[in-house]
């Protein structure tokens, strides 16, 4: 029996006495669906802004000018605050004069102590934190609510606390709970059942679609760069046609552009490519500013090998990933130069 505060007050009776007072599991639960989608769609947008001012850029530097501890100190304070927000979200409405968040409010409940009285806001964040609790033994926490005396969750047991029908308090609190019985009696309205799918819906939906964002985005940003390079492989088809050229009609590699009968390097260039320069014999494509972070004022080198009659190209890089070349530019250890 629990003891009577100052002032009589009378604890709240428990189901059986009172069975349309105390919010039931189902009701509870649309609810917090309500306010998952309120939490979820700010934490959502949180997610999106995270993933274009870090990742993106990440993604499209290639890796080069990130700093992988600051990235980690975002993604800490991004969580952060996501459980910050929680936790203030679900405290101070429920010690407010409300006594309820917006999803409790829809369905007109709201929280209280075990006498019915509006709780504070230590009270409020303990049953808050609580929910780690029900939550960490297999979710049996909240599902206590549908078989405690008064439709306790763990946490609310732990806070001392109830979550009732508003019109089930308003006649407690008149002393004719029988009449308020008829008032609360109504059953889930439909919406909120219709809400509960929607819910469930979006907390499959949106995880996945987060996450495939997360590889998408990398990988599209790989993929244009990778098309950008392909320039390079294409604006260096003239140049190792020049080099063969002199080649076989003078048995040696020209030194240059002039040598091979090129104009200048630079006025060879394209969207993404800057330059193109002959160099003893070997073809560099500089790729220039339009180009992307990752290869811009990155070189590919075609170097020739094999023999003089039959001339054959190895391309490479000293400075561009492997994952942005074409598989025909990744390591050739068999290529012999030109005899």
């Amino acid at each position: 029996m629990e003891p009577i505060p100052a002032g009589g007050a009378q604890a709240l009776p428990d189901h059986l006495h009172a069975p349309l007072l105390h919010a039931g599991f189902w009701r509870r639960f649309a609810a917090y669906v309500i306010d998952m989608l309120i939490l979820g769609a700010a934490v959502f947008v949180l997610y999106m802004l995270f993933v274009f001012v870090v990742i993106v850029p990440a993604a499209a530097s290639g890796g080069r000018h990130v700093n992988d501890a600051a990235i980690g100190a975002s993604m800490l304070m991004a969580w952060l605050a996501v459980i910050v927000a929680q936790w203030l979200y679900f405290a101070l409405c429920e010690s407010s004069a409300w006594q309820a968040t917006p999803g409790k409010m829809a369905l007109n409940m709201c929280v209280t102590d075990t006498y019915g009285r509006r709780i504070g806001f230590g009270q409020a964040t303990g049953r808050y934190f609580g929910k780690i609790l029900s939550s960490f033994i297999f979710d049996i926490g909240f599902m206590m609510a549908g078989w405690t005396a008064r439709k306790q969750a763990l946490h609310d047991l732990m806070a001392n606390c109830c979550v009732v029908r508003k019109e089930g308090l308003a006649a407690f609190e008149r002393g004719d709970l029988d009449r308020g019985a008829a008032q609360a009696g109504a059953a889930m309205p439909g919406w909120a059942i219709a809400l509960i799918a929607v819910g469930a819906l979006f907390f499959t939906v949106v995880p996945v679609v987060a996450i495939l964002a997360a590889i998408a985005i990398p990988a599209y940003q790989n993929y244009l760069v990778r098309a950008q390079v392909a320039e390079g492989m294409t604006l260096s088809g003239g140049a190792k046609v020049a080099v063969g050229e002199y080649l076989g009609a003078r048995g040696s590699l020209p030194a240059d552009n002039t040598a091979a009968g090129l104009a200048d390097p630079d006025t060879l260039n394209g969207q993404y490519v800057s330059s193109v320069q002959v160099q003893n014999g070997s073809v560099i494509v500089t790729f220039g500013g339009r180009a992307n972070q990752a290869v811009a004022g990155d070189h590919l080198v075609f170097s020739p090998y094999g023999s003089r009659g039959a001339v054959q190209w190895r391309c490479g890089s000293p400075d561009i990933q492997a994952k942005y070349l074409p598989l025909a530019c990744r390591d050739r250890s068999d290529a012999i130069p030109v005899d």
